[in-house]
């Protein structure tokens, strides 16, 4: 998941100003970002604070744009973010030309913590047409929070093309795992949306399907699996659906897989192979299943 972005770069460069201000402005700023770092949100925020008042004195907007991004950021992440949208909006008040696609995105993300789905999509949007070609990573992030907008407001069909172009963008920089998931999440919300083209779902889970070949979490690989088959046994695919929870079961051991998750995907393979009507494999698998059911009970403590 995409986490909010503080600036870029903390360096305050001296000018024409009092070196020994700008020296303790970028003191302040780094400090605060290790502060964030260390977990210590309320020194943090103390720390750029201070940044941003003593920015005040010196009449150079790109410093006190510095400075705003940073708190602004900081309330974010401490769940302020009424008080991350004053900081944000104040920044235009200083007249800094700086093209930064991340201060579009704090402030679609204050939107979103808000509740107001309809203004973070456009700013995520904003922040998406103002990253430049080498900032790919933001904006499949970006994408993925749009995509997520969107399923609060109840358009899953965008939502699941918004995922699926993530995930795209995410392969494009061999960010594997999280173009896996992309992929998943739009196939999802391609089945939820009722208004899918068969087409883009099975293109997607082929996506994800290939995908997965690359990836060595044997956790993630076992839900991305088992979330591929149920969505193939949905469209009725059950050959596509059988290699998939097969692929499940080849994960599912050790400290990767409960006995409840792997009855679930016993009982899982005994429908499709119901569905296929292999009758003999498919008792066996349910029977598997139904043992495997009656050992977590027996592990459950009695209710007298």
């Amino acid at each position: 998941m995409a986490s909010t972005p503080f600036s870029g770069s903390n360096k305050v460069q001296p000018e024409n100003q009092p070196a020994s201000i700008k020296t303790e402005i970028q003191r302040l700023l780094e400090a605060g970002t290790i502060f964030f770092s260390d977990n210590e949100e309320d020194r943090a925020l103390a720390m750029f604070k201070k940044a941003y008042l003593l920015s005040r004195s010196i009449s150079e907007p790109h410093v006190q744009f510095r400075c705003l991004f940073n708190l602004g950021a900081a309330y974010i992440m401490t769940g302020k973010p009424k008080k991350a949208l004053k900081c944000l909006w104040k920044i235009k008040e200083t007249g800094a030309q700086e093209k930064d696609g991340d201060l579009y995105f704090n402030m679609a993300a204050a939107y979103e913590d808000m509740g107001e789905y309809a203004k973070a999509v456009a700013f995520y949007r904003k922040a998406i047409n103002e990253y430049d070609a080498s900032q790919t990573q933001s904006i499949a992030d970006a994408l993925v929070k749009v995509a997520y907008c969107l399923v609060s407001t109840g358009d899953l069909a965008l939502a699941a093309l918004s995922f699926r172009l993530a995930g795209h963008v995410y392969r494009k920089i061999q960010q594997l795992e999280d173009g896996a998931m992309a992929m998943r999440e739009a196939a999802n919300y391609f089945l939820q949306s009722q208004t899918y083209a068969r087409e883009d779902v099975l293109e997607t889970l082929q996506a994800c399907n290939q995908l997965c070949t690359g990836i060595t979490n044997q956790a993630l690989l076992g839900k991305l699996y088992n979330h591929m088959g149920l969505h193939y046994a949905e469209l009725r695919c059950f050959g596509e659906a059988e290699q998939c929870f097969v692929e499940a079961m080849k994960l599912c051991h050790g400290e990767n897989c409960s006995v409840r998750k792997r009855a679930v995907l016993l009982q899982n393979l005994g429908a499709i192979y119901n569905a296929l009507e292999q009758y003999e494999k498919s008792l066996q698998y349910h029977g598997e299943a139904a043992n495997l059911y009656g050992e977590v009970s027996s592990q459950l403590p009695s209710i007298v």
